[in-house]
């Protein structure tokens, strides 16, 4: 994309920011419903991206209506080579508006600046975006609807109960490069541990390769045996797959927590538990609506958490002490009440650990 045409697009958005009302409003189409949903890397990834689709599976099995599930092609693309990575996937939404498709989820961050640009060029086309990064301060429009989750809720529990079944007072953060709503659960699972214990060490890592399950599994030895990590909490691509795999060749004593889905299937006695981010209830329930009576409530910014049951963890009874599991459900009462606020941000954090 020129620089003019960023220029043009951000000048534009911060014109409606500015004289837009900051009310959402329901837009219409005429015709039945036909969705897509669009995401970076394979669905079949047992987590993140199986959870969206299989959310949109649901509304499609119970309203018969037709999904087109996309993979974004990978860039560079072989013959196209001219091409920039913004072509190549203004290339593949405009094939799923090709098909007919009139509703379009987008799957994380990545699609960010594109979910905003596609939704004010088609007015007539709603949009959703799941996880997106830097909407802070900008007026969507009445067809684009964003949803972020409250991960810092499920990253606390998780960050709580790594730190008080850790041996070595030493647990792990493993996810990718700059990805915006991963600090959300990086914050939330630090400020776990500090509540549970503040004398334990967290230790954050990041690698260039999410989507490589060997560059996972190599980090995450290195972290097991070099480092003395005994538990870790991956939030990533394909490439956390590698970490159950490493922790089951290593043994007892090797712990890792899952994410978006239940995992403890993928190293059985190695999972103390998942946070689960239930992306597909949210795009099941955000949907409805549109594919009830083709109406969408878009223009809006909106945030779910553990009060409207789209976060929560895994409570073991043979992986964690039933004293344990009462602590822990007592504290998710308090956070579900609004009693124990859990920081986001490293500035929240600070005051955090200020007022204990």
């Amino acid at each position: 994309m020129s620089k003019n045409l960023c220029f043009i697009i951000l000048f534009s958005l911060l014109f409606v920011s500015c004289f837009s009302s900051k009310k959402s409003s329901s837009v219409a189409v005429d015709s039945r419903i036909v969705m897509g949903i669009m995401a970076p890397g394979d669905f079949n990834d047992k987590g993140y991206l199986q959870n969206a689709l299989d959310g949109a599976v649901n509304i499609r099995n119970e309203f018969k209506i037709k999904l087109i599930p996309k993979v974004l092609t990978p860039y560079p693309v072989e013959g196209k080579r001219l091409m920039t990575a913004d072509e190549v996937l203004a290339e593949d939404v405009y094939a799923l508006q090709k098909d007919g498709v009139n509703f379009i989820w987008f799957i994380s961050a990545h699609f960010s600046e594109p979910a905003l640009r596609f939704a004010y060029e088609n007015p007539n086309i709603f949009y959703g975006i799941i996880d997106p990064f830097n909407y802070v301060n900008v007026q969507l429009p009445k067809n684009l609807l964003a949803i972020n989750f409250k991960s810092e809720e499920g990253a606390f529990l998780a960050g709580y109960l790594a730190a008080k079944m850790s041996k070595s007072n030493r647990i792990g953060f493993l996810t990718g490069v700059d990805v915006g709503y991963v600090e959300r659960f990086v914050i939330g699972f630090r400020a776990g541990a500090f509540y549970a214990n503040p004398k334990t060490k967290v230790i954050l890592k990041r690698i260039l390769d999410e989507l490589s399950n060997d560059t996972g599994k190599e980090v995450a030895e290195h972290m097991y045996v070099a480092e003395g990590i005994d538990i870790i909490f991956p939030v990533m691509g394909p490439a956390l797959l590698g970490v159950f795999t490493v922790a089951k060749e290593l043994g007892p004593g090797h712990y890792v927590i899952g994410v978006n889905k239940d995992m403890a299937h993928l190293a059985p006695g190695h999972v103390i538990t998942s946070v689960i981010k239930d992306v597909g209830k949210a795009i099941y329930n955000f949907s409805l609506d549109a594919v009830k009576s083709n109406r969408f409530n878009g223009g809006r910014m909106i945030e779910r958490g553990m009060k409207e049951g789209v976060i929560d963890i895994i409570k073991d009874p043979n992986i964690i002490d039933n004293d344990l599991i009462d602590v822990i459900t007592k504290i998710q009462t308090a956070i579900v009440n609004g009693e124990l606020i859990i920081p986001s941000t490293e500035h929240e954090f600070d005051l955090f650990k200020a007022r204990l």
